[in-house]
């Protein structure tokens, strides 16, 4: 069954059993201590206990299942490589040698299978072209995205004015907080330039110079989170621009990378 499961296959397995499982265990636990103070059956000192209680069963849950996940992965999917990039980027596993790897529950035998499929590290990744991906791919400012923020921020700036009316002077930090958002989308719709141009030969950013892909490393696509939101970011090099108000998707970006390497390594052979 090796390379029969594809990466995004595989990730949305271990999404269930890796983040909806140990989150499912953790709140079902708090839940249940709601619901044994509201019955009276236990005070006040249950909520923490249960706080406490859900972290630990949420923990143990994805300790017991990351080990089996990890051994039916990495037996089946191909690009092994990108899956551990991907899941250590979705929190779904950490990286090789943290402290937290540790607490996953292992055996004698899933130790040894582990050791073996290790091997498989040192293949590199394998991509495919795709005719239906042009030779060039010209990347602009979504003008859906813009606008939608546009009237999103020029309601900050009424919702501060309205505070201001009602004598609440926080209304000035949303006034001016607005204004300068909706200054910088009234520059982002103005500006009718590619923002990243990707073609055969290499990538190019907004006024910088094509960087062809033997001198590309480490491009990737990859989710940024910064407290509960999450940015979708280009990386290659010391390059890194964020994608989210631009017209394409993190996946279509991301296939982009893959075709337009194997197109130059194909025409470029080492």
């Amino acid at each position: 069954m090796e390379g029969k499961v594809t990466v995004e296959q595989a990730l949305s397995k271990g999404r269930w059993q890796l983040k909806y499982l140990p989150m499912i265990a953790t709140f079902g636990c708090i839940g249940f201590g709601f619901f044994l103070s509201f019955k009276g059956i236990c005070g006040g000192w249950i909520y923490p206990v249960c706080f406490i209680l859900g972290f630990i069963l949420g923990w143990l849950v994805w300790s017991y299942f990351v080990v089996k996940w990890k051994i039916w992965a990495y037996e089946n999917v191909r690009n092994i490589n990108e899956l551990e990039r991907k899941a250590v980027e979705e929190q779904l596993i950490w990286s090789s040698g943290s402290w937290f790897e540790k607490t996953e529950f292992k055996d004698y035998q899933q130790k040894q299978k582990l050791k073996q499929l290790e091997k498989k590290f040192l293949e590199k990744d394998i991509y495919k072209d795709d005719v239906s991906v042009p030779k060039e791919t010209v990347i602009y400012y979504s003008r859906f995205t813009l606008i939608f923020l546009l009237f999103l921020y020029l309601g900050i700036s009424v919702l501060g004015g309205y505070f201001l009316l009602e004598k609440e002077y926080i209304g000035l930090i949303f006034i001016v907080l607005g204004l300068y958002l909706t200054y910088d989308q009234f520059k982002k719709i103005k500006n009718k330039s590619p923002q990243i141009v990707i073609n055969n030969q290499g990538i190019k950013l907004k006024n910088e110079n094509l960087t062809t892909w033997d001198r590309i490393h480490h491009d990737r696509v990859y989710c940024q989170s910064i407290g509960k939101s999450a940015t979708s970011r280009l990386a290659f090099n010391d390059e890194e621009i964020s994608i989210d108000d631009l017209e394409i998707t993190f996946s279509e970006l991301e296939k982009l990378l893959q075709v337009y390497r194997v197109r130059y390594e194909k025409d470029n052979p080492a």
